[in-house]
């Protein structure tokens, strides 16, 4: 007998996921504000049985705001909504203690992988067992389907992914039309760490000039992880250039970097000015003599 899926949400607390658990709510409205008959919306988006937000510790205030307002709307609605985290560890803690910056030269986006993505698979194989099937529903739009690819799982795997914004053709603004004719009557906002890399000028701007603390936190976490380059890349030249692979392949053992990252050009944010990756005191200077929007 084949066991039906496991439906559930990956909700990020942005635009696109808000979306969907607004569409999930009120089905009966979302198949008005989209024009479709039931069967194609279930189809392309099948209803829900919980809903989970990994918390990695450092989002905007507004989308903290928005996640709880998610969690009373799909608790009156009877929909299991869960807010898990990483055991122990924000992802400030994380990148302190290893003086990391969130993306590393070569290396995978941090946040995602560590504290959202893996988290949140734990949590289903741990809620629902190992060898439930899983399809996750996951807020990527209509114009974003390259980044369908990151998502993807390995051939054989028990949990899977689906991408109802493509199947529903809504982008960005199809998320906020449907939010705002659904009565989705708070901000939500782009999800993102406070100190994200792949930040745009005028986000970072914007982070300078509203939110004191978060940049302060930025230049800290630049500040920790400028110090620690240095440092264990001279302790891995000291070692004598070890490799931890018996093959001469593979990175430095831990606490050595087989480069100084921060020497090579490495910064926290991956924004350019003029042709060139700017540090967080760099881009502070620049935005206390102009603006950038």
């Amino acid at each position: 007998m084949t066991v039906p899926p496991v439906h559930i949400l990956a909700f990020g607390g942005g635009v696109d996921s808000t979306a969907l658990l607004a569409i999930d709510l009120d089905r009966r409205a979302a198949r008005a504000a989209l024009r479709i008959p039931a069967w194609r919306l279930d189809d392309a988006f099948p209803p829900l049985d919980a809903v989970v937000f990994a918390d990695p510790g450092a989002e905007f205030p507004a989308t903290y705001r928005n996640v709880e307002h998610a969690a009373r709307r799909a608790a009156a609605a009877g929909l299991r909504f869960d807010v898990v985290a990483k055991e122990n560890e924000t992802i400030v803690d994380w990148l302190l203690r290893n003086g990391n910056v969130p993306v590393m030269p070569g290396g995978p986006h941090v946040c995602s992988l560590k504290f959202k993505g893996e988290v949140m698979q734990a949590w289903a194989r741990r809620t629902y067992g190992p060898a439930a099937p899983i399809q996750w529903s996951v807020g990527i739009e209509a114009t974003e389907d390259y980044r369908v690819a990151r998502f993807t799982p390995a051939r054989g795997g028990r949990q899977h992914f689906h991408y109802p914004l493509i199947a529903l053709g809504l982008d960005r603004a199809g998320c906020r039309r449907v939010l705002e004719e659904l009565g989705w009557r708070i901000d939500v906002r782009k999800s993102s760490c406070v100190f994200c890399p792949f930040m745009k000028a005028h986000e970072i701007e914007a982070l300078y000039h509203d939110h004191p603390e978060a940049w302060a936190l930025a230049r800290r976490i630049e500040a920790n992880f400028r110090a620690a380059s240095g440092r264990k890349h001279r302790a891995w030249l000291a070692a004598g250039r070890p490799r931890r692979g018996a093959d001469g392949r593979g990175p430095a053992p831990p606490g050595m970097w087989s480069r100084d990252a921060w020497a090579r050009g490495a910064r926290l944010f991956a924004a350019t000015y003029r042709g060139r990756r700017l540090s967080v005191e760099e881009w502070e200077a620049l935005l206390q003599s102009e603006r950038l929007t």
